[in-house]
């Protein structure tokens, strides 16, 4: 008779057989009762031997106390978003970019790129997420988040049976980490099953599969998730060492052998042509998959010419998502009201007489501005049709003239905003209508909703609903009153789910962004015109507030980086010189120097020694860094004057290698890049000091 710690044993390779057949090979051998049955007999063999429990047991997948809340872990690697198109012309031109980016990465005058495979998934409409393996043991999963940081949910990512809590393959041992990311999703038959009981319970049901997924994945309480019947899909990798695969066709069968569900739809185009024709195919079936699909993700197979292509700061140049025609619908136009933005810019919202599109009831779309009402010809009591763009923000998208009636009513901008009723201009140029009043009411509560954002301020809390809620209580009426709100700490507890944990949290999250120095701060004063990138510039060169105040409008637009222009243009000079010296921005500044506020910028451009080896330079980070965070790094290395790239080409001038730098090091040595060690690195920026 076999002892306890082997009946577990065998239980355990038992049921981890069964759930890969299951999940990641679609081929179940047996009933979902016998499955059960072996998870009940582990279940009391563990409980009568408590030592020999786990954490990787499959009887673990839901433990532990509900949490009290989320913690942020910033991402190893940046997790993109994908850019999207809508039709083969320019599904064509994105090809034809792809085409130029490697010719132009390899400086091949004969202008002949090297032959491209695709790698065809389908577009799963549900959650992305990171999971992180270390010597085979899952030990972390994060939401995307914003792209470089989200929430630990590790907790609720256990409880879903198809992800692997411990990666096996006979033939090899896993990687030391192994970073996947995918799409957990609801299929279709589950979100039915939820909201017949929600349903019957009188709760409100879901209104689609993925906002079913999302609100799951944010319960505290993992044992609630674990009845919800998630899956999980891979699509692609974060940080994995040592490198393992060439191209992601490797890379999805690669983890197909260990376990981990990867899409059975999955395809390698040998052309562009063969990318069109799966897309085609695709979009007969897409509706019985039995799961939300919205398009085909095409992706460059190879790994070594995704790195050539790089990626902007949104989304990778070598991946485009094609996505199907969005669903219709026909409503009637009942009102527009006029929205007023953070810079003053009225935008006029349609309300219409509800209707079901794309998984949700609509009854508001954006309108864009007046120009595009006129473009469109609407009217009030018009008959339109709307579609969701992208299948999330509804539009407009035609009149049915036909259905016009003499009852229909002309749409015109106000001569005075809806907010504080001061009077609306044009100015001339332009096609939006604006509020002028710095104090206006609307403007003040979207400029603090902006300030308190991620890449803003930061301060995590202060969110669209918090600014509203406090703005109505009295206590929030300007950007000094947010470092204020800790002398309002018992009125704020007054408010509706205000507890002493989160008010405390709130406080400690406004506290925190004090230290964000000039940059943050500039970006998130909502000032015309100045986005983040130009904030940075500027606020390197000048170093501080009052250097900036002191600065002239040419000044500003004319300064100069590493011997040339820095690219701030007249429009943003004379927004921001306008803001300086206006009685609203004195006024702001002096409030957040009062609150003790960092109005400097720690690592000022002018600072950096004049003969530092980074000035000018373009340069390649690769491999996994010890010392250093590979995004924190790249900022420092900008701010002393470098240009941080994506991929290897002649025009590096060098690469700086951590641990299993893969092919970069190698192209680098191939076409005679000087190459970096982090430790030649880490001795060059302490003599900088």
């Amino acid at each position: 008779m076999p002892s306890p710690a082997q009946s577990i044993e065998d239980l355990r390779k038992q049921i981890e057989y069964h759930n890969r057949l299951y999940y990641a090979e679609a081929k179940p051998k047996i009933s979902d009762r016998h499955f059960d049955q072996l998870l009940e007999q582990l279940r009391t063999l563990e409980q009568a031997n408590p030592e020999l429990t786990t954490a990787d047991s499959p009887t673990q997948r839901v433990g532990g106390q509900p949490l009290s809340g989320f913690r942020t872990v910033r991402h190893t690697q940046p997790m993109y978003s994908i850019d999207n198109t809508y039709d083969q012309q320019e599904l064509l031109g994105w090809h034809q970019r792809v085409i130029k980016g490697l010719v132009e990465a390899e400086d091949l005058s004969g202008g002949n790129a090297p032959p491209i495979q695709f790698q065809m998934e389908p577009k799963i409409d549900g959650v992305a997420v990171n999971l992180r393996y270390e010597d085979g043991q899952l030990v972390l999963a994060v939401s995307r988040g914003d792209g470089h940081q989200g929430d630990d949910i590790t907790q609720n990512i256990r409880t879903i049976r198809g992800i692997p809590l411990k990666l096996a393959d006979d033939k090899r041992p896993p990687p030391t980490v192994l970073e996947v990311r995918g799409e957990v999703y609801m299929p279709d038959e589950e979100f039915a099953r939820i909201n017949h009981a929600r349903e019957k319970n009188g709760d409100e049901p879901f209104a689609n599969p993925r906002n079913a997924t999302a609100g799951t994945l944010k319960q505290l309480n993992p044992s609630i998730v674990g009845k919800r019947r998630l899956k999980f899909i891979a699509h692609g990798r974060g940080l994995v060492s040592p490198h393992l695969c060439d191209c992601h066709s490797d890379f999805l069968a690669f983890l197909r052998s260990f376990g981990v569900p990867v899409s059975p739809l999955a395809k390698t185009a040998e052309s562009m042509n063969d990318a069109w024709q799966y897309i085609k195919q695709f979009g007969t079936q897409r509706e019985n998959i039995g799961y939300g699909v919205d398009g085909v993700v095409i992706k460059v197979d190879r790994y070594d010419l995704q790195e050539q292509l790089g990626h902007t700061t949104k989304a990778p140049r070598w991946c485009i998502a094609y996505k199907y025609a969005a669903e219709q619908a026909i409503t009637r136009l009942l009102a527009v009201d006029w929205q007023v933005g953070k810079t003053g810019k009225l935008t006029p919202r349609a309300t219409m007489e509800p209707v079901f599109v794309a998984g949700t009831t609509v009854k508001h779309a954006t309108l864009h501005n007046a120009n595009e009402i006129e473009r469109k010809n609407l009217r009030i009591g018009d008959t339109v049709v709307i579609e969701k763009a992208g299948e999330i923000i509804p539009q407009i998208i035609k009149v049915l003239k036909e259905h016009r009636t003499k009852r229909t009513t002309a749409i015109t901008p106000p001569t005075s905003c809806p907010s504080c009723s001061e009077p609306v201009i044009q100015e001339e140029g332009e096609v939006a209508h604006r509020c002028m009043n710095p104090q206006c009411p609307d403007q003040i509560r979207e400029r603090l909703i902006w300030f308190a954002a991620r890449g803003q301020m930061d301060i995590d809390g202060l969110g669209e609903k918090m600014v509203y809620q406090l703005a109505d209580a009295g206590v929030l009426d300007s950007y000094g009153d947010v470092y204020r709100l800790k002398n309002h700490r018992e009125q704020i507890l007054q408010l509706d789910r205000m507890g002493e944990t989160k008010v405390a949290n709130l406080l400690d999250a406004i506290e925190a962004s004090k230290t964000r120095g000039l940059q943050r701060i500039l970006a998130g004063l909502g000032i015309r015109h100045l986005g983040g990138r130009a904030a940075q510039i500027i606020a390197q060169h000048f170093g501080s507030i009052d250097k900036l105040i002191q600065a002239t409008r040419q000044e500003i637009e004319e300064f100069e980086v590493d011997g040339n222009r820095s690219g701030i243009g007249t429009e943003i000079a004379q927004s921001l010189h306008r803001f300086l010296k206006s009685r609203a921005g004195i006024q702001i500044i002096n409030e957040l120097r009062a609150a003790d506020l960092n109005l400097t910028d720690p690592q000022q451009h002018s600072q950096i020694p004049s003969d530092s080896p980074f000035t000018g330079k373009t340069i390649v980070i690769t491999g996994t860094l010890k010392d250093y965070d590979r995004k924190d790094l790249a900022a420092k290395l900008q701010s002393m004057g470098a240009n941080i790239t994506s991929s290897v080409s002649r025009k590096t001038d060098f690469l700086i290698t951590g641990e299993n730098p893969g092919s970069k090091y190698d192209k680098a040595t191939q076409i005679g890049i000087e190459i970096w060690s982090e430790e030649r690195l880490k001795q060059v920026l302490v003599q900088l000091g």
